[in-house]
């Protein structure tokens, strides 16, 4: 494909205002150009984790392997309908990309387990009890051992928040899931202002990621927002960009 490397640098953001308008100029004037542009963004989904590079030699052959349409002149009328469904097919694709993709929901759930999930802080209490001693396993990488006394604690006594808390973060580190939804539910229904366990639920199920788990997790953001529950302002955010 000839302009492969032109249309990526306009989508990119690589032109200068003058190239820039003569790129859309010949899109509105060049059929055939349109029709790559088109192809272009259609394919802009399957190659988005690629490297560039690797992108770029895909799409050629993805382009040079599809069936051989021959250009024909459009009558005048039908131009315009060519330009019109064109335009409505950018803009759609636009769109969609515009919002968060599986992929970078994954992202941003990595992110917000390697900021806020990395520790669980620190205690300024002179007294070591079994809280704490899961607190500093689970800060020092042991999360076996770690979940092992909080799972100890919470099926003792699963009226202790903190326990359910730190049960269901050590399964989620340890990719237990379905074990951590499970204490996370509990922390929920236990109520409070400082309780995480609707939001800790959402994260959960963009993590575990199996069918119909992307359609929970937005609900459960949702119901934060709504009833301004603790991480409403990260569920906020996710959802302006769902």
């Amino acid at each position: 494909m000839k302009h492969l490397e032109y249309i990526d640098d306009y989508f990119k953001g690589a032109q200068t205002a003058p190239l820039h308008q003569q790129f859309e100029q010949r899109l509105h004037d060049d059929p055939s150009f349109a029709e790559e542009v088109t192809f272009y963004l259609s394919t802009q989904k399957l190659l988005q984790q690629s490297a560039r590079a690797e992108k770029i030699a895909r799409f050629r052959k993805i382009y040079n392997d599809r069936p051989a349409t021959p250009v024909v002149a459009m009558p005048a009328k039908r131009r315009v309908w060519y330009y019109i469904s064109a335009a409505a097919a950018i803009v759609a694709i636009v769109l969609s990309v515009t919002f968060l993709t599986g992929d970078s929901k994954q992202q941003l759930a990595d992110q917000y387990i390697k900021q806020e999930l990395n520790d669980l802080g620190v205690s300024m209490s002179a007294t070591v009890d079994s809280i704490e001693l899961v607190r500093s396993l689970y800060n020092k990488g042991k999360y076996a051992e770690a979940l092992q006394i909080s799972e100890a604690l919470v099926t003792r006594n699963n009226a202790n928040v903190k326990a359910l808390e730190y049960a269901g973060v050590t399964n989620l580190r340890l990719q237990q899931y379905d074990k951590a939804l499970a204490w996370f539910k509990l922390m929920a229904d236990r109520g409070g202002y400082s309780n995480k366990g609707t939001f800790y639920q959402a994260l959960t199920l963009i993590k575990r990621d199996k069918p119909g788990d992307l359609v929970q997790a937005k609900g459960l953001l949702e119901v934060v927002v709504k009833q301004d529950l603790d991480g409403r302002e990260i569920a906020r955010e996710w959802l302006a960009k769902w």
